[in-house]
């Protein structure tokens, strides 16, 4: 294990030494070194031992520095040991569920604490040991964000597909090393939820403050899930009946402890036809990456449109938007009732046949969907499309956004799917 040098910052401690790019960090102090959070760790001492691979040679050097003073180096990646994958055959696991011919990135199944606290993926624990437990309260690696799903031992595995410790031993031993976690549970109707969800939530309510928040997801199934066990769908109904639940747990936990608490995902909301929660009830959104108030986000930003949007445009515009099907009917009303004399917006709802039409999320449109359903339309000046979708110019199946282009005869432009930034972006890019 080292970490391979990418970078040396010039006038930096690291180029006093001479050190290069290619050349390996191996250990500070005689801790060797596993990812970056070791390297940040160990080399925040004023004294300092380093070892230094570099052509079949190790060199050692002695540093006197200030403490906290970086040595002024980055590495090709920031984990030196490789990417903990899960080991895991979870019932609903998503990645089980793709079609070949994706992004090679989305078929990995990482299960790695350090990413879940250097980037805000969720982890299981399933692979954590003991050791590793006490290395991040040793490190305080803080928060982290765990998928729980069941806090009863025998379903949790069932439906992880593998042997796991106690989740909730896992949790008290963090709690002791006062590392916050954020929590979700991906909801499988008719496996965990009943009385296997109100204890999953009792059993997390129970741990709070170490526990910051509770999540409740809907499980997506895709047209090419192939696991036996069945997962019922998340319908109107069942979706009203969650957010009964959730309206009593949260006005219990705001008495008991000053705070919601558990949230469910937007998605519940937009299937049981009820307007999600006002801002404040957010409590500063503390999951709105894992889909948790994007929809208030986004009633919000459309009140900030008046401040940029005149009432009349210079001239004549048109353009398109796409978006999944579970948002389409937000964006459409919002596009509806925009005052302005001169622009025209038409949001164009991707069914998504590369996973099925159950799959409804902007996240996962595929560009060649995008081709096929647009194809042979005038779309006008742009045709924007949402940043949650594309990543590095490309979409999921491969598809670029210069193809998109070229099959579409449009302009593509990339943007952030809320009201604000997308009619900057027609102001900037397109007037």
């Amino acid at each position: 294990m080292a970490g391979i040098i990418s970078y040396v910052q010039p006038g930096s401690i690291a180029e006093d030494l001479g050190w290069r790019p290619g050349d390996e960090v191996i250990s500070i102090n005689g801790h060797r070194l596993s990812d970056i959070l070791d390297y940040r760790f160990y080399s925040t001492d004023e004294f300092l031992t380093v070892e230094v691979h570099r052509g079949g040679q190790t060199a050692e050097f002695e540093v006197e520095k200030g403490f906290d003073t970086p040595l002024g180096v980055e590495f090709e990646d920031i984990l030196f040991d490789g990417v903990r994958t899960c080991g895991a055959n979870c019932v609903f696991c998503f990645v089980e569920q793709l079609p070949k011919g994706l992004r090679k990135p989305l078929y990995l199944k990482d299960d790695d604490y350090r990413l879940s606290f250097l980037h805000g993926n969720f982890v299981t624990l399933a692979n954590v040991t003991d050791e590793d437990l006490q290395r991040i309260i040793t490190q305080r690696l803080s928060p982290l964000y765990i998928s729980v799903h069941a806090t009863d031992p025998a379903l949790r595995e069932k439906m992880l597909g593998r042997s796991a410790p106690d989740i909730l031993g896992q949790i008290d031993t963090l709690t002791k090393g006062r590392v916050a976690l954020h929590t979700q549970i991906v909801l499988c109707r008719g496996i965990n939820d009943a009385d296997h969800l109100d204890r999953a939530i009792e059993d997390l309510a129970s741990r709070y403050p170490t526990v910051q928040s509770i999540v409740i997801v809907p499980a997506g199934v895709s047209a090419h899930r192939r696991d036996k066990i069945p997962i019922g769908s998340i319908d109107p109904e069942y979706s009203r009946a969650i957010l009964r639940k959730l309206r009593a747990w949260q006005k219990r936990f705001v008495a008991e402890c000053g705070t919601r608490l558990v949230w469910a995902a937007d998605e519940f909301y937009l299937n049981a036809g009820r307007p999600v929660p006002r801002s404040e009830a957010y409590e500063g959104y503390p999951q709105l990456e894992n889909g948790v108030g994007l929809v208030r986000q986004f009633q919000d930003s459309a009140r900030r449109v008046a401040r940029i949007l005149p009432r009349n445009l210079p001239r004549p515009v048109r353009v398109s938007v796409t978006t999944g099907v579970l948002s389409s009917s937000i964006l459409t009303r919002w596009v509806e009732s925009l005052a302005c004399e001169n622009l025209l917006i038409s949001v164009f709802p991707i069914t998504n046949r590369l996973f099925g039409d159950t799959v409804t999320v902007a996240g996962l449109i595929p560009g060649g969907d995008i081709i096929d359903q647009l194809r042979g339309l005038d779309l006008g000046e742009a045709l924007f499309v949402p940043w949650v979708s594309v990543r590095d110019g490309m979409f999921l199946d491969n598809v670029t956004l210069d193809e998109v282009e070229r099959e579409l005869g449009a302009r593509v432009i990339v943007v952030h799917p809320r009201p604000y930034q997308l009619i900057r972006a027609i102001l900037r890019d397109v007037l």
